[in-house]
């Protein structure tokens, strides 16, 4: 009996081993799904707070696009009151200089306000429709965390 003691030591080790090891496997395997599904979790997420900070970016440039642009038409508008102003007395005095340069002046003040105005509006168009998109993924990405959330 002590001829088969030791091989039977080792097989029982063996089988011992073998059984550790197809626990341990799928274990393993369990933990290696779980351990990707956080890893996907962790980068929607991720991706969720850049698209936030974007969004509260492109609020905050849109206030003050807004506020630029009410200054623009602000300005377009006075500019093209002293316009018609002086255009009207140069009616009176055709041959007035002086008056003549000061229409001209606020002409070129009330195109060049205009021009500005124009950009600011496509700008702030532009701004709307970023924040439109930006919340959009926004909404996506927790969707899709909410998703893989409840598949973990």
């Amino acid at each position: 009996m002590k001829k088969n003691t030791p091989g039977l030591l080792l097989m029982l080790a063996l089988l011992l081993a073998a059984t550790t090891f197809t626990q341990a496997q799928s274990v393993s395997a369990d933990s290696i799904k779980s351990l990707k599904l956080h890893k996907e979790i962790l980068k929607q997420t991720t991706e969720l707070n850049k698209q936030k900070l974007n969004l509260a970016d492109y609020q905050n440039k849109l206030v003050k696009l807004q506020s630029d642009l009410e200054k623009a038409n602000k300005d377009a508008a006075k500019s093209a009151a002293e316009s018609k102003d002086y255009s009207q007395k140069m009616a009176k005095n055709p041959g007035d200089e002086k008056l003549a340069r000061r229409a001209k002046k606020a002409a070129k003040s009330a195109s060049s306000s205009n021009n500005k105005a124009e950009k600011l509006t496509s700008n702030v168009a532009s701004m709307q429709r970023n924040i439109t998109k930006t919340s959009s993924k926004i909404t996506d990405l927790e969707k899709k965390i909410s998703n893989l959330r409840s598949k973990g």
